[in-house]
């Protein structure tokens, strides 16, 4: 909305308002089996390679092909390969974003609350990705953006200077987006996990690339977001109400919510099969990559380890895909799944169905699905080594927070590791260098977005709510909109400090000059 009220003040002068942004390539499969993803590290950047099954050849011919296709890439000098590895890397982020503007740009237009105004949008990412210096911005103690979004949204024109201001700040965030790509490619480059599997056509499922599929999908997605339109306006955000009783050993009440106002919550097989799609089209393809960059950590973490001998847990796994990219770069490990939804249980058994390619995998760890509340789950204490979890806690109360942290806690062996992805907080901004616009814009998102418990989330010490059960923060990064930690479970529990209430931290004063 904010975008197209700055386009109508400015004639056409602002940018897209980027609503969030939102995996990893099959090893190359030879004579002597899948090449040591260790040795590819280090000898180069982890280029992309299709199978070789994939290819219409004799099968005589596959283990001398095998044999060609490494001998190429050893011999490849590495600033080759650097150029060869970005070229395909650019060249995938760069439809995905351009597809999934596309997609945020009609899905605005059939909600019927706002019309974007497209070619400002694609000026704005153009301009973030020729211009990548850092641009000025409007001093934190005069940014009043917070009652701009207030008034915007209940309807009143933007004068000049303030469409000034939210062009300014969209630009900013498409910055963020281009350059956690960069980051990524940085990765990508030193070998530090996979090539993602769903940027290589070889190796993207197939919705991802048939016409077909993915028009299916993108019509689908497209009709729901009228329903979803109707619902916000009519701030219906508790329909699941309607149809299922809260019960605490089956779905909480909590749980009963229509998150982001979406068509039956979480509880039925068409929410798990639209959900990654309108993820990425509220955050214009970049929700894996924000998801990935917990993936450095476990990389090290990972050095010196037998993934066969190594449990990983998985709570709430939503759709699955986090885990995929997981177990891409280390097919080996032994992993459950824990999510409380039957069907995003069953969207993580077709997603992880790529495993069962002994071709591709042959080495491929077992996965255990299991439908429980991540606030009480059937596993023995200290069963696994790693626990992930991504996009819960936001989602969450209080009381619910705490008793999930203290079951991660509970699962995780003596010196486990807990990787976490979730929303970015209050103060996160400051990384990004627009703290307070950026803590404006977390503030007013619950107004948009039906996220009863995500104002909360975003003012809670989390490094204090963890540390009351043993959990201590080793490694954090600010991804555009959304946070990776690292934190380790103390060895000894004698250790962990008493239990206190979770610590909230003070609210900033957003209130600005102008307010109404």
């Amino acid at each position: 909305a904010l975008a197209s009220r700055a386009s109508a003040s400015r004639r056409g002068r602002a940018r897209l308002a980027s609503r969030g942004v939102t995996d990893a390539s099959r090893r190359v499969v030879g004579a002597r089996g899948p090449i040591d993803r260790v040795a590819r590290a280090v000898a180069s950047p982890s280029l992309p390679s299709g199978p070789l099954d994939d290819l219409p050849v004799p099968d005589f011919l596959r283990g001398p092909l095998g044999d060609i296709v490494r001998n190429v890439e050893t011999a490849l000098p590495d600033d080759a390969k650097k150029a060869l590895l970005r070229t395909q890397y650019t060249s995938a982020v760069g439809l995905r974003l351009a597809f999934f503007l596309t997609q945020g740009v009609l899905s605005s237009r059939v909600s019927g609350r706002s019309n974007i105004d497209g070619a400002a949008a694609a000026a704005a990412i153009a301009k973030a990705v020729l211009d990548p210096a850092p641009r000025a911005k409007i001093p934190d103690e005069k940014s009043n953006l917070g009652n701009i979004v207030s008034n915007a949204a209940d309807g009143r024109a933007l004068t000049d200077d303030e469409a000034a201001e939210v062009s300014q700040f969209l630009e900013q965030h498409l910055t963020c987006i281009v350059n956690l790509f960069r980051t990524e490619l940085e990765h990508l480059e030193n070998g530090t996990y996979k090539f993602p599997y769903d940027l290589n056509p070889a190796t993207a499922p197939t919705e991802q690339w048939n016409p077909a599929q993915v028009l299916a999908i993108a019509s689908d997605t497209l009709s729901d977001q009228a329903k979803v339109s109707d619902r916000r306006n009519a701030k219906r955000g508790q329909e699941l109400l309607d149809t299922f009783g809260p019960d605490p050993e089956r779905y909480p009440a909590y749980y009963l919510q229509n998150f982001h106002y979406q068509t039956d919550g979480w509880l039925s097989a068409d929410s798990a099969r639209l959900y990654d799609f309108q993820v990425e089209t509220l955050f214009l393809g970049s929700a894996d990559t924000m998801r990935r960059q917990a993936l450095p950590f476990v990389s090290r973490w990972m050095e010196g380890r037998d993934p066969a001998d190594t449990k990983v847990l998985d709570v709430a796994s939503g759709t699955g895909r986090f885990l995929t990219f997981v177990r891409d770069n280390w097919p080996e490990l032994d992993c459950t799944a824990v999510e409380l939804s039957p069907h995003y249980l069953d969207a993580v058994r077709k997603s992880n169905e790529r495993f069962e390619d002994v071709a591709t995998y042959p080495r491929a760890g077992p996965l255990k699905l299991v439908e429980a509340n991540c606030e009480k789950m059937p596993f023995e204490d200290a069963s696994f080594d790693a626990v992930t979890n991504v996009y819960l806690f936001h989602e969450m109360p209080k009381e619910a927070r705490s008793n999930a942290a203290r079951e991660f806690a509970r699962v995780l062996k003596p010196g486990g590791k807990l990787f976490f992805v979730d929303s970015a907080q209050v103060g996160d901004g400051k990384a990004l260098g627009m703290e307070k616009a950026f803590d404006q814009a977390l503030e007013r998102f619950p107004q948009f977005n039906h996220e009863p418990y995500y104002r909360d989330y975003s003012l809670t010490n989390l490094e204090e709510l963890f540390g009351e059960f043993g959990l201590v923060l080793e490694e954090s990064t600010v991804a555009w909109v959304s946070k990776a930690w690292c934190l380790t479970k103390r060895e000894d529990p004698s250790e962990a400090v008493e239990e206190v209430e979770p610590v909230v931290v003070e609210a900033p004063d957003l209130s600005g000059a102008g307010a109404r």
